[in-house]
């Protein structure tokens, strides 16, 4: 018997290699298909989630409230993930055949698309985004918000005027309403203190 014959057969005579003897091909124990990059990348979060417990509880009451939460909500997270990569990892998929366009994953179809996107689209993004943070440290976040959601959906989405002023003027309200009167805290006002 070739070595590749005694390594494809288990015990009891099943050709799927995992050692179960159900012939069903899913391939060794959950510990070996377990996804390494999400064990490896849960596995520095929980240690920088315990870190940060461990460093809050040596805080006064008051400023350990939030810190406390997060890293705890962090530990209790990643601790959770941690026990599903480990003991129930995803079971392998079927090889694709022919999948029509339409049925493409969503990381596909984000690939494709910022692979056709010409220097242009680029440079507008970036221009729109740029202006936005000018808009910002010049006149502060409201007239900012109030004046990149009205330019924005105006002359990029094409959206009209009613639409445009009603949405920036709601999302402003909104903005406001949150911070400045329930919170109660300040966001820039720019250099124009016009915010």
């Amino acid at each position: 018997m070739s070595t590749q014959m005694i390594r494809s057969v288990d015990g009891n005579g099943n050709g799927d290699g995992d050692g179960n003897g159900d012939g069903n091909g899913e391939g060794g124990s959950p510990w070996r298909r377990a996804h390494k990059p999400d064990l490896i990348i849960t596995s520095v979060l929980l240690v920088v989630f315990v870190v940060a417990f461990l460093m809050a509880k040596g805080w006064r009451d008051l400023a350990a409230y939030f810190p406390l939460g997060v890293s705890g909500a962090g530990v209790i997270a990643s601790a959770s993930f941690l026990v599903r990569v480990l003991f129930f990892p995803p079971k392998p998929e079927a090889p694709k055949t022919d999948v029509p366009e339409a049925a493409k994953s969503v990381a596909e179809q984000e690939y494709e698309f910022f692979k056709n996107l010409a220097l242009r689209d680029w440079i507008t993004s970036i221009c729109w985004l740029g202006g936005f943070f000018v808009a910002l440290v010049v006149f502060g976040i409201y007239v900012a918000v109030v004046a990149f959601a009205v330019s924005y959906l105006r002359f990029q989405a094409a959206k009209s005027w009613w639409f445009a002023w009603i949405y920036a003027i709601v999302l402003g309200g909104v903005i406001y309403g949150i911070f400045g009167i329930a919170l109660k805290l300040p966001l820039p006002a720019g250099l124009l203190s016009l915010g």
